[in-house]
């Protein structure tokens, strides 16, 4: 491993604790290895001492810096504040909760200040729906139970909206069905905690039920297989809402759940565990943490596991990544008790540009679902071949519409979608921001008429850091937004009837093993209509894929500003990872068969190649 210090930004002023010497922002080069995106690592600091800390590692150019916090926003007086107690990314903004300074702090994904949220003693974080729930261990009012609150934030007006009394010292929190469990540590009442989850319905806001999970319970996470995982100060409760499905007996400090993996922290032990979220087994994967002091942050991700030691708790900690079969890959020098970690999809360079650090392409780069709709051209482009399944469909996507291939992909009838996405986040910026190339053409001699095979896009932002598109969908909204349906289709393997001359391959998608499946969405209205003996559609004014020719630069064009959420609120984005596009007609002209949206690649207008 190598510990180069680099450089040190801004500032030499210093000062000293005990016989250690802190400099304001320092970049120090901890290893080789690259890998995307960066890690912000929020450093808790002592009570009282005003010294929560911002770490950040760029995980492209293997560069660790303290308190980044600092040198992003130099006009901060007293910085962070005191006690940095979560951080997470949601809706391509950061948020932090900074405990002792009262405070939600908003920053954006290379932590530039944007405001912040004045919350009493507040606790740990959750997202839903635009919405930021923060636990509190006191209320906005004085509570004669001394009862803590769970505060909701509007994320596009950062206003609080409402609150709701829970149980004594609510922590850490998640969102699971619509409902919003938290659970309550009681954590100040020394002499007999509290031993309950109180169980939120997110549409009148209001605890409906408090379930009994064992004293002092702190820390909740939810699983792939929908399964509460709740650590309290004797055991691991893992819960299906009321009901129990096991207990493992350890005593977690911490837990940190990837994909179908659990990662339970044994502080005093000095050992991590790795369960599986399917059977419970536990796995024989070893982490060499048995020479740390104190064992304190932790963060799964889909290539890394990330253990800080807190050390003696009064100076710097340590950061160690290991590989996902226990192997230590390098290690940082961090503020004091490094608590918090929170895994984002771009990296930034030490001023904290814009622009990412490598150099990125402006076409697209990967391919994560295909799943089109019962349609002539499904199987055909891109060809089916016999043991094809999910994933080399997508390769096969990715070859024909990545890196400006020129090749097509069929989305089919109705509700058939593809998501792809960028080797960058899309950056919203003034103007529009993608170009969207499909096969529409106009009418010979007309632009109000031609072929149009509209497709809705969608966008989403990868608000939990796994690389995977199961967050958030938001539709950027087109010029019939107001007249859309909201419907769903179940395609069939025995309803595979629609050949016609031209194409008699099967319709219904080979790889899929099921014979049924369901899409959902939003269905426009036909725009068909025959003018001279032609079945042509009405051109849209925008908004929608292969409705325009890829000759017409602005009716291609998207701004990610268009974005709204289910409820047709604008939605303000900073930047995105994952697009979708989707057939919105649902509609079949003789002899050319059913209305199917077709890609042919995508431009992020801000990159030039």
């Amino acid at each position: 491993m190598i510990h180069l210090c680099l450089y040190s930004l801004f500032l030499t002023l210093y000062s000293c604790r005990t016989d250690e010497v802190i400099y304001p922002t320092i970049g120090t080069h901890v290893t080789d290895e690259v890998r995307q995106g960066g890690l912000y690592v929020l450093c808790e600091g002592n009570m009282g001492s005003n010294k929560a800390r911002l770490d950040y590692m760029n995980l492209e150019s293997g560069d660790y810096y303290a308190n980044w916090y600092g040198a992003q926003n130099p006009h901060q007086v007293k910085e962070l504040g005191d006690v940095g107690n979560d951080i997470q990314v949601y809706g391509g903004k950061l948020y932090a909760v900074i405990n002792c300074s009262h405070k939600l702090e908003i920053m954006d994904l290379q932590a530039r200040r944007i405001t912040q949220v004045d919350i009493p003693n507040c606790r740990y974080l959750a997202f839903h729906d635009d919405k930021a729930y923060v636990s509190a261990y006191v209320g906005s009012v004085a509570d004669a139970d001394m009862l803590g609150s769970v505060f909701e934030i509007d994320t596009l007006t950062m206003q609080i909206t409402r609150e709701v009394k829970v149980g004594h010292q609510p922590d850490e929190l998640c969102v699971l069905d619509d409902r919003l469990y938290v659970v309550n540590s009681g954590g100040y009442i020394t002499n007999r905690h509290d031993s309950t989850m109180s169980v939120i319905d997110l549409h009148t806001f209001t605890e409906t039920e408090k379930i009994v999970v064992g004293s002092n319970p702190q820390r909740l996470r939810v699983d792939d297989q929908g399964h509460l995982w709740i650590c309290n100060e004797n055991e691991v409760r893992v819960m299906n809402h009321s009901a129990l499905v096991t207990i493992i007996d350890l005593k977690a400090s911490n837990i940190s759940i990837c994909g179908n993996t659990a990662y339970l922290l044994d502080a005093e032990n000095k050992v991590l565990y790795a369960y599986s979220t399917i059977d419970y087994n536990l796995s024989n994967i070893q982490f060499p943490i048995s020479n740390f002091e104190n064992p304190y942050g932790l963060l799964a991700t889909d290539d890394a596991i990330y253990i800080a030691d807190a050390k003696n708790y009064v100076s710097s900690g340590v950061l160690h990544c290991y590989s996902l079969d226990g192997k230590e890959r390098w290690t940082a020098k961090t503020g004091d008790i490094p608590g918090h970690l929170c895994r984002i999809s771009a990296a930034y360079d030490l001023h904290g540009d814009t622009t990412p650090v490598t150099h990125h392409s402006s076409y697209i780069k990967h391919v994560y679902e295909y799943m089109p709709g019962m349609g002539q051209f499904v199987n055909e482009l891109p060809k089916y071949e016999e043991g094809d399944d999910a994933a080399a469909m997508c390769r096969k996507c990715e070859a024909a519409i990545g890196n400006n291939a020129g090749g097509m992909v069929s989305l089919g009838g109705w509700g058939g979608y593809i998501t792809f996405g960028f080797d960058h986040p899309v950056e919203n910026l003034d103007g529009y921001d993608i170009r969207i190339l499909g096969n529409a053409y106009y009418m010979s001699g007309s632009t109000v008429y031609g072929s149009s095979e509209p497709g809705i896009v969608l966008v989403s932002v990868d608000e939990n850091a796994n690389g995977i598109p199961d967050d958030t969908w938001y539709e950027l909204k087109g010029s019939l937004y107001d007249k859309q349906v909201y419907t769903s289709r179940t395609y069939t393997r025995a309803g595979d009837t629609l050949q016609n001359p031209f194409h008699t391959q099967p319709y219904y998608p080979q790889w899929i093993a099921e014979d049924s499946y369901t899409l959902s969405g939003a269905l426009l209205p036909s725009q068909s209509q025959t003018i001279s003996g032609q079945v042509v559609q009405t051109i849209l004014d925008y908004g929608y894929a292969d409705n325009k020719p890829n000759t017409d630069t602005i009716g291609t064009a998207f701004d990610l500003s268009w974005a709204v959420d289910s409820i047709g609120q604008p939605v303000a984005l900073t930047t995105v990872d994952f697009i979708r596009v989707y057939t919105a007609v649902d509609e079949i002209n003789n002899p050319t068969g059913e209305i199917s949206t077709e890609i042919i690649g995508a431009i992020d207008l801000h990159i030039n190649n």
